[in-house]
């Protein structure tokens, strides 16, 4: 009986030690000291918890065994607190925005910034959420030093132009590689991707990170982070935003009817009867001192005198005719939480854009969902993004074309009316039915795409013991896009076509469908020894397999019945001679690498790192596949150094230095050392030819960067910021050899020989005017020079690329063309300088010269201001470049009497050609020809007001109220809004980067929308 009731009484004091329980009580505040509702307070790996009422109190009992208390809110750092013998806390959250402003994310690991000895900065969530664009590679301008971003056109989802520290290679392409989640994702097809999604950007731009990535890093690497969840009870939260996009205002400006009239008029008097009898031009045609009208009767010149005073009396606007108000939608639903050792972040949403031209938009609808688990032993998390995107496009908008309405909005004479009384278009053969010519087509045809784009993603982590951890990630992102293109026969421009195929109408349907997997084990070991030696090793393997397969096919003779369908297309044979055209093409590559990185850290203020990785490749031969590439690094935090920190006004303090080797993969097409062959004919026999001979010596272009770079804080973190200072050099630069021969099928052959500079520095620099409770003002200015140079061609004499020269000690990109001196003001004949810099009339494309400047800007940069009282934030960013010159070539048809005027088409309003002995004029005489040359270049450079912000959170003492809202935020945004430029077209962005050719404009957006967070 003793002993039952010994162990009844052990039962029941250890039942109530195990049910037994302490009230922890305390206040939540955010940095500023304000009290922060709804957070959730929950004692790790159970199920206990609440959330903090309006005030930010809370009052939880907690398990008597209970050690620790975990605070999450969504936008702040998860905090941990030991609870001890304590029952009353004070729990100031951090923002997640500045914890990561600490922690620089390479794609393949997470590095303090006391402990990084590279260069990188971060775009925060705040800059990425609710922006108005279907492509976030168009939020990077202005927002990251040494980064040039310019978006070359307006159409909905159109990527960006991104240069990290200048341009790096001749021959393909200088963009950086992209990180998702640590899956290397493919470059500039964005649009199926929610920036919304995104935690934050890090754009990494030395060596010390660069070399990690091997023979993909020269270009720089731009690192995506996606949200995740945090622990405590459901979140949800819901996003919506609405708004219009319209055409910005533009510097240039057509003429009316009465400027066009004059200006025809003033031609024809100084051309003479040459041009009495065109009626292209009305203004003299129809003239009371043209000859030709002196000649006709009363009658004749009755009528002549009528048809002009009714044509005078039309002035149509264009403007208002191509362009229209766009409006803007974006939905999302975002349900985020977690429980115990489990996290999940979900977000759904719809995005709707119209284009500020008929039939163009973007719809878009993304899944997101993450899901990661952590205990003591075991990390793991699948990460998943889902998008499917449709958008609609013009038949052309990047081309000199009369189907570009970009175009033909500034060559359509305004004398001529859109409609027929009987509301048909006012269709025509000839250039004043050019605008109208080009609606008929946007109203008979159709021109879309339809995107799916998939990212998964998987990673877990085991640490084997203390100190050694085994890693593992797989993932791969896939894309297949199906483009379709139809062109009716009904189309008036068809129907008066006298091409056998242009009269019949097409049907155009292209898939392309590319994956690029990647896996990656690793295992990492760090230990710290007697709490001043900090070691980490890492060993990585790494293989990153792309395929890509594509399919096209275009046929004529399309039935209108049963338009844009291949079913309508009528099969080719000899007596129709509607062949269809076929394309295609199929390619799997690979990548296999291993990488070595190690870092020593003394006493938290020295660090020694340093990486090695070799890479194989499949897109090269044998003999050059394998290569190494390697980084050192150091860094000094001299803030802990005792007679720095004697120092009151220094907060943070610290000096980096990095130097190592990279490549360029992205200059490789699939096999470029392989002679490629095709179809050709002898003798009316069918036969393959050469087109390539091939170079089996070919290799990577390797790029060494040195970087010294400096972090600071003072004054408290009142002013606080980074400089950087760099010189990029690449070798065994990619360039072209010519090949002489009798006879051959290729002039040219790529060889490595070349070698490229591009150095620079770069600053971020911010400034906290106020700082209280209540009040933040801050200012900031990003920004960067960097300056290009040819080193050496490798024995290669120089060459024109596009509409540059290259040539030793000029930038790439350098525009190569016959200097204009101006118009002889006695004689009105154009005048130009040969390559002795003498004045001469004569005009010879063998005089032209390099000095001109080039299209990539040396400077370029942001600044703005952020203005934060009580729930009431404001922001405001510019972004600016300077020093980039770019042809206009819209000024050659616009500013041109005799090619373009006397066709019948629209000019500029600046236009001022010369009309007498005397004049000082930038056009010449009709009596002479118009001719490309550096009248046509142009000073690119740009301020531009890119973003302006306000929103306003509604005080959590009203919405405690409402018991079903957690947080409202309202806000109203414009996009766009102004630009200062010398530029005299549409937009200097717009366009390919070194010249304009009337293409889709960026447009300006005002939108407003509500951020609602529920209990």
């Amino acid at each position: 009986m003793r002993k039952l009731l010994a162990l009844l009484t052990a039962f029941l004091f250890f039942t109530g030690m195990v049910y037994a329980q302490k009230t922890i009580t305390g206040k939540v505040t955010d940095d500023k000291g304000a009290p922060m509702p709804n957070v959730s307070v929950v004692v790790p790996r159970t199920t206990t918890g609440t959330v903090t009422k309006a005030d930010g109190t809370f009052s939880l009992a907690v398990p008597a065994n209970a050690r620790q208390l975990q605070f999450s809110s969504v936008g702040f750092a998860t905090q941990v607190v030991t609870i001890g013998s304590s029952s009353t806390f004070s729990v100031s959250m951090v923002s997640e925005a500045k914890e990561e402003e600490e922690v620089v994310v390479t794609g393949l690991s997470r590095i303090s910034k006391s402990k990084f000895s590279g260069a990188a900065n971060k775009i925060a969530p705040k800059d990425l959420t609710n922006k108005p664009v279907g492509s976030v590679d168009q939020l990077f301008q202005g927002r990251v030093p040494g980064v040039l971003a310019l978006t070359g056109s307006g159409q909905p989802g159109s990527a960006s132009t991104i240069l990290i520290r200048g341009t790096n290679s001749i021959s393909v392409s200088s963009a950086p590689l992209y990180i998702l989640d640590g899956i290397q994702v493919e470059t500039s097809v964005f649009q199926g991707l929610n920036p919304n999604d995104f935690a934050s950007i890090d754009i990494l731009r030395d060596a010390s990170t660069l070399a990690q990535y091997g023979s993909r890093g020269a270009n720089g690497v731009i690192v995506i982070t996606t949200k995740k969840g945090t622990a405590g009870k459901l979140k949800v939260s819901y996003d919506g935003q609405f708004g219009v996009k319209s055409k910005p205002d533009f510097a240039f400006r057509t003429m009316t009817t009465a400027e066009i009239f004059q200006n025809q008029y003033d031609y024809g008097k100084v051309v003479g009867s040459s041009t009495n009898n065109n009626a292209n031009i009305p203004g003299w045609y129809f003239s009371p001192d043209n000859p030709r009208v002196q000649a006709l009767t009363p009658t004749g010149q009755a009528d002549a005198a009528r048809i002009l005073d009714s044509m005078s009396k039309i002035n149509t606007n264009w403007y208002d005719e191509i362009f229209r108000r766009g409006t803007f939608s974006n939905h999302q639903l975002t349900l985020s939480g977690g429980s115990g050792r489990t996290r999940f972040y979900t977000n759904l949403a719809l995005y709707n854009e119209e284009g500020i031209t008929e039939r163009t938009d973007m719809k878009r609808v993304t899944l997101k969902s993450n899901i990661d688990y952590a205990d003591d032993k075991l990390t793991y998390g699948f990460s998943a993004t889902l998008g499917y995107t449709r958008r609609n496009f013009q038949q052309s908008t990047v081309t000199n074309s009369l189907g570009n309405p970009f175009l033909v909005v500034n060559l359509q004479v305004p004398y001529t009316t859109v409609r027929n009384p009987d509301g048909t278009f006012n269709l025509g053969n000839g250039s004043k039915y050019v605008a109208t010519t080009q609606m008929d087509l946007n109203f008979w045809d159709e021109n879309y795409n339809d995107q799916m784009k998939a990212t998964l993603s998987f990673n877990v982590g085991y640490k084997i013991t203390k100190d050694i951890t085994a890693g593992f990630i797989a993932g791969v992102d896939f894309r297949e896009t199906q483009n379709t293109n139809y062109g009716s026969k009904e189309a008036y421009s068809r129907k008066i076509s006298t091409s056998i195929t242009g009269n019949a109408g097409f049907q155009f349907e292209d898939l392309t469908r590319l994956s690029t997997s990647t896996i990656r084990p690793s295992v990492t070991y760090r230990k710290l020894f007697n709490d001043k030696h900090d070691i980490e090793a890492v060993v990585l393997g790494e293989y990153v397999q792309e395929n890509s397969k594509s399919f096209s096919a275009q046929g004529f003779g399309i039935d209108p019945r049963i338009p844009n369908t291949p079913s309508s297309i009528t099969q080719g044979n000899a007596v129709n001679q509607l062949y269809a055209i076929i394309g295609g093409g199929k390619a799997r590559t690979g990548l296999a690498s291993g990488l070595f990185t190690a870092r020593y850290t003394y006493n938290d203020k020295y660090t020694l790192s340093g990486s090695i990785r070799t890479d194989g490749t499949s897109k090269l031969p044998e003999a050059n596949r394998w290569g190494q590439f390697f980084s050192v690094g150091a860094t000094w935090e001299a803030s802990r150094e005792a007679f720095i920190q004697n120092i009151k006004f220094i907060n943070t303090l610290r000096v980096r230095a990095s130097y190592g080797s990279t490549a360029n993969a992205s200059n490789f097409g699939n096999y470029p050392y392989q002679a490629t062959y095709g179809a050709g004919t002898y003798s009316g026999i069918n036969t393959q030819v050469s087109t390539y001979p091939g170079n089996p010596n070919l290799k990577w272009e390797t790029t060494y960067i040195l970087n010294f770079g400096l972090d600071f804080e003072f004054l408290k973190r009142r002013i606080y910021g980074d400089l950087n200072w760099y010189d990029k050099r690449t070798k065994d630069l990619l360039v072209n050899k010519t090949l002489t021969g009798p006879g051959a099928a290729f002039t040219a052959i790529l060889q490595n020989a070349g070698e490229l500079q591009n150095t620079g520095f770069e600053w971020n620099i911010n400034g906290e005017v106020f700082r209280t409770k209540n009040l933040v003002w801050t200012l900031f200015a990003t920004g960067g020079y960097n300056k290009n140079k040819l080193l050496d061609l490798g024995g290669v004499q120089p060459y024109a690329s596009g509409t540059s020269f290259l040539k030793i000690g000029l930038p790439l990109g350098s525009h190569n063309e016959v200097g204009w001196a101006g118009v002889d003001a006695a004689t009105g004949m154009p005048l130009y300088y040969d390559l002795n810099g003498k004045i001469t009339t004569v005009y010879a494309t063998s005089n032209a010269v390099q000095n001109w400047g080039t299209w990539e800007a040396p400077w370029k940069g942001g600044f703005g201001t952020s203005l934060r009282y009580k729930g009431i934030d404001l922001s405001v960013l510019f972004s600016w470049q300077s020093g980039a010159d770019k042809y206009d070539n819209l000024e050659y048809f616009v500013e041109n009497p005799v090619g373009f005027m006397a066709g019948g088409y629209n000019q500029s309003a600046s236009l001022n050609f010369w009309k007498k002995p005397g004049d000082v004029v930038s056009t010449p005489s009709p009596l002479y020809g118009t001719n490309f040359s550096s009248k046509l270049i142009h000073d690119a450079s740009f301020v531009r007001l890119r973003d302006v912000t306000l929103s306003y959170t509604l005080p959590s003492s009203i919405i405690a109220k409402t018991k079903v809202l957690s947080s409202v935020k309202l806000f109203l945004q414009g996009t766009n809004l102004f630009i200062w430029t010398h530029w005299r077209g549409m937009d200097p962005e717009a366009g390919p980067v070194n010249i304009n050719l009337s293409e889709f404009p960026n447009p300006r957006a005002f939108t407003g929308g509500i951020t609602v967070s529920f209990n």
